[in-house]
């Protein structure tokens, strides 16, 4: 009887037929003890290219997909972060890890680094799988831990407000699940798992509350485009508050004033300031019977201005209606929060956002897409490529290197694994035995290892 199917089998007695996980393992041990009594192969290991997608998804390894990505201290985070530490850790940004990760798709990687190779088609694969098999909302969720299990270190996903105090030292005492779904570098984030027009919603009062304990929080919107994933961002806090739940879905009606005095086109422009866009001339200055904001100071400034009127200026006024009215109610209370954001009094603006109808109700807000591009904070990260294009373009640019050392490992690994699952689960039958899967897991061993020992070689060259 072969070394392997003596252990195998006294392994099977001696568990009484109940197997689990860590019988199994406890072989897998046994056999790497052994050493160099597993046989050995003389023939050289051959492979051919992979033909579809298919084919390089059986060479990955495999990572189970798991709500423990996000959670630090978990063997699963410890996982991912191996796995993903080619990528750079807390200190590599959104953006740079998209932009790294598709040099290494497009053939631009150097393709020196086989682990920077295998980690770019892993995230390929996981993030495919993702959009793939989750809805927005549980794919979101998912993508949440992945993401912080990507930066790694002290990144975490936060399920609820104690997560942000053991994250970052800051205490948050509101009930619920917090806005913050992922501290990153220590900065908080929103995370949005989006369709190609899907809007960011959330909730207004949560969002107040947010800023009464954490004075920042970005948004980080990844939206589907076909089989790839856009990345993009903006910022919130205190003083910025109406750049994202004003400016963007203001209307502006455009208004006139004409027949002014000289006189009263002064107090006209010190009253509307940036809203006036043209002054209309009653007599023309050369040829000139309207000019814009930069000639205002040069008509200002001239002794004889009183001879060119009556005047007219045309200026664009903000409408208080639609998302404005349904926030802010009034033009009072929103008068009132504009004027704690000017002059910076945070207990103020918090006070005055509290009395606001989407606080009180409370609302949802939404910002369509159009509208995230208006904040002045937005910025593109970049649009890292998903789905079998991408795994194949990477295979393609790399594959003599990848044929050379993943596939045999993995290809082994495979077998041999498979092979021990057969030996504890099949059901014998007159064609096969258990000890047929036994000596073919020994066969697998020893390819398992001399094709280990090419990939270190050629990598080491």
């Amino acid at each position: 009887m072969s070394e392997l199917n003596k252990i195998l089998k006294e392994e099977y007695q001696k568990k009484d037929n109940q197997i689990d996980i860590h019988s199994i393992m406890e072989v897998v041990e046994t056999l790497v003890a052994l050493g160099d009594k597993i046989p050995t192969l003389n023939e050289k290991t051959t492979s051919t290219s992979p033909k579809s997608a298919d084919e390089i998804r059986d060479l990955l390894p495999v990572l189970k997909i798991t709500e423990d990505w996000g959670k630090i201290g978990t063997r699963d985070r410890g996982v991912i972060e191996s796995f993903t530490a080619r990528l750079g850790g807390e200190g590599t940004s959104v953006a740079e890890k998209i932009q790294l990760m598709n040099q290494v798709i497009e053939g631009q990687g150097g393709g020196e680094d086989i682990s920077e190779i295998l980690t770019t088609m892993m995230v390929v694969e996981i993030m495919s799988s993702i959009l793939e098999e989750f809805t927005e909302s549980a794919g979101g969720f998912i993508f949440e831990g992945f993401l912080a299990g990507l930066f790694g270190g002290k990144s975490v996903q936060i399920t609820e407000p104690s997560d942000i105090e053991a994250a970052t030292g800051e205490t948050v005492s509101a009930a619920g699940k917090p806005i913050t779904d992922v501290v990153l570098s220590g900065r908080h984030y929103s995370l949005k798992l989006l369709g190609p027009s899907t809007g960011v919603a959330g909730s207004f009062k949560n969002m107040v509350e947010h800023f009464a304990e954490i004075d920042h929080v970005t948004y980080l919107d990844a939206r589907r485009s076909g089989t790839n994933l856009e990345f993009s961002e903006f910022d919130i806090t205190l003083p910025t508050f109406l750049e994202t739940f004003y400016y963007p879905f203001v209307r502006y009606q455009k208004k006139t004033l004409s027949g002014l005095t000289d006189r009263k086109l002064r107090n006209a422009i010190e009253k509307y300031g940036e809203k006036i866009f043209a002054i209309k001339l009653g007599r023309k200055i050369g040829n000139r019977s309207v000019v814009g904001p930069e000639q205002f100071e040069e008509l200002l400034n001239m002794a004889d201005l009183k001879d060119y009127g009556p005047f007219e200026i045309r200026y664009s006024d903000e409408k208080f209606s639609g998302k404005v009215k349904q926030y802010y109610g009034n033009a009072r209370i929103f008068n009132a929060v504009q004027t704690a954001i000017a002059e910076g009094d945070s207990a103020a603006i918090l006070d005055a956002l509290r009395k606001t109808p989407a606080y009180t109700k409370p609302e949802q807000f939404i910002l369509t897409r159009s509208q995230t591009e208006k904040i002045p904070s937005f910025r593109e990260l970049g649009t890292l490529q998903l789905g079998d294009d991408a795994l194949k373009k990477t295979w393609m640019a790399y594959g003599d290197r990848l044929m050379e050392t993943i596939a045999p490992v993995y290809g082994a690994l495979n077998s041999f694994t498979n092979n021990i699952n057969l030996y504890f689960l099949a059901a014998p039958t007159e064609q096969t035995s258990r000890t047929q899967y036994g000596e073919a897991a020994i066969t697998d061993a020893g390819k398992l290892q001399k094709s280990t020992d090419e990939a270190v070689s050629n990598i080491e060259k």
